[in-house]
């Protein structure tokens, strides 16, 4: 008996000396919503316009049967300006606001949020969207090609920092 008390004795002194010798635990500090959502809100805004563009090229570039590029190298690993550049060349005499780059941005817009599924299912849908576009107006393809850039941007969103910079 005397020896377990000793030995709790032992325990309990090593015990409060290794916690005498922890630092204070300290919570990382967090953004608050607010900010959150108003980085994220930025992030977004910033990322839709390279987003729209890399739509248009990609799909511009593939009906010319140029060189094959990953959405992702296109939206994250292309220089803004260069991306620029490669569609209005890929465009040639059609502008930006043309109907053919706008088609072309929702085929390709379409083509990558479709990309998880199965080639065939990949291939009914796309034929679906090409067959839409020729009934619908500008106005409403425009609408379209909006939201689908919105919704396709969160794929591409850097992850967000919890804490402030």
């Amino acid at each position: 008996m005397r020896f377990m008390m000793s030995f709790i004795m032992i325990m309990l002194s090593f015990s409060s000396i290794a916690q005498d010798s922890k630092e204070p635990v300290t919570k990382p500090q967090l953004q608050s919503p607010e900010a959150l959502v108003a980085s994220f809100e930025k992030m977004h805004q910033e990322l839709m316009p390279v987003v729209a563009v890399a739509d248009m090229f990609y799909g511009c570039n593939k009906a010319a049967g140029g060189e094959d590029y990953s959405f992702e190298t296109l939206i994250n690993d292309m220089d803004k300006e260069q991306l620029a550049t490669k569609l209005t060349t890929c465009l040639g005499s059609d502008s930006l606001a043309s109907d053919e780059a706008l088609d072309f941005g929702i085929m390709a817009c379409f083509a990558d949020m479709v990309s998880d599924m199965e080639e065939a299912e990949q291939t009914t849908r796309l034929n679906q969207v090409r067959e839409v576009l020729k009934e619908l107006p500008r106005e409403q393809r425009q609408s379209n090609f909006t939201q689908c850039v919105n919704n396709q941007t969160l794929k591409y969103l850097p992850p967000m920092p919890l804490s402030p910079k």
